[in-house]
């Protein structure tokens, strides 16, 4: 038994070594599909308040890093976003990226017209603070939309 001792001790430090690491790899786009995948399927089963009350936690299992969920109500006003709290309540048919590309209606559409899919623009990243592409995973929840994007490297 004592010899297992160092053991587990080193195992402890190797995870938390992994865990350092990978709080600073950025998020890639399969990871946030997966994430808006988790929580369409959670605003499914709980519903949209609940479920828009977790993905505004810090500790409630939706938000990765950089990733966050957002959610568009059945008026197109933002309901959430962890990252961009400003930004609630917000139209989002008004949104634009940094070169003008009205993305938010874009979302929309995706969501309305097939249900699921992948949306790009360019924004600035908030790490690097250079205008980069982001890809969103946008899917549809009833009348609500939800997604979930990051950038790409």
């Amino acid at each position: 038994m004592p010899h297992r001792l160092p053991l587990l001790g080193l195992v402890l430090v190797g995870m938390f070594i992994a865990l350092l690491a990978r709080a600073g790899t950025p998020a890639t786009p399969d990871e946030a599909k997966a994430l808006a995948e988790k929580a369409a399927a959670h605003m499914r089963e709980v519903g949209p308040e609940k479920a828009i009350a977790d993905f505004m936690r810090a500790d409630g299992g939706y938000v990765d890093r950089e990733l966050f969920v957002v959610v568009y109500g059945p008026d197109n006003k933002i309901l959430t976003g962890y990252g961009v709290p400003v930004l609630i309540g917000k139209d989002a048919t008004k949104l634009k990226d940094v070169e003008g590309k009205p993305f938010g209606q874009e979302i929309i559409d995706l969501a309305k017209t097939k249900g699921s899919g992948w949306v790009d623009y360019r924004m600035t990243n908030a790490v690097t603070k250079k205008v980069a592409e982001k890809t969103s995973w946008v899917i549809r929840v009833g009348d609500y939309v939800v997604f979930v994007g990051a950038f790409k490297n």
